[in-house]
Parts: structure tokens; sequence; C-alpha cells
């Protein structure tokens, strides 16, 4: 039974992982395109998710629609995918 708790909390970890990945592909939309990047809700999304960002010292690329590709969100949202694959197989295990 001492693996119930553990099992839920590391549930709950990959939970908070899948939502930091939401929220960083929404950045993503949102910067892509420039004009939605410069309303407030756009704006608030990216507030939001700056501490979510490891700068890894890549570039922006710049969109045929007035935005960038945060290269840096890109890897953080792969990070975090592979990040809670890892969890699913230590909860399996727990």
């Amino acid at each position: 039974m001492s693996s119930r708790p553990a099992r839920t909390v590391i549930t709950i970890i990959m939970n908070l992982v899948i939502a930091a990945a939401i929220a960083l592909t929404a950045r993503l939309a949102v910067e892509f395109f420039g004009q939605l990047s410069a309303k407030s809700w756009g704006e608030a999304i990216i507030a939001i998710t700056d501490p979510l960002v490891i700068p890894f010292g890549l570039k922006d690329i710049k969109t045929p629609y007035g935005g960038v590709f945060d290269v840096n969100a890109a890897l953080m949202v792969c990070g975090l995918l592979v990040g809670e694959w890892v969890l699913a197989g230590i909860r399996d295990r727990a």
C-alpha cells in the first residue's frame, strides 16, 4: 500500500508537466502569428509562460506571418514531453 501515495504524487507531477507543455504550445501559436502576440490576451499568455522557457541561446526564427518561431520554447515542449514519458515509466514501476 505504500506505493499508492507515490503513484498519486507522480500522477500529479505528470499532469502539471502536461499543463506546462500545453501552455508553451499555446505560446508557440501566439508568437508564430505576430498579430496574436499584439493582443492583450496574447501578451498575457507570453508573460505567463516566460518563466517556463529556459534560454538555450538559440535565436528565434522569423515567420512570414509577422511573428517568430520560438526555438527555445519548442525545445522546452519536447523536453517536457520526454520528462512526462519518463515519469510514466517510473509511475508504472511504483
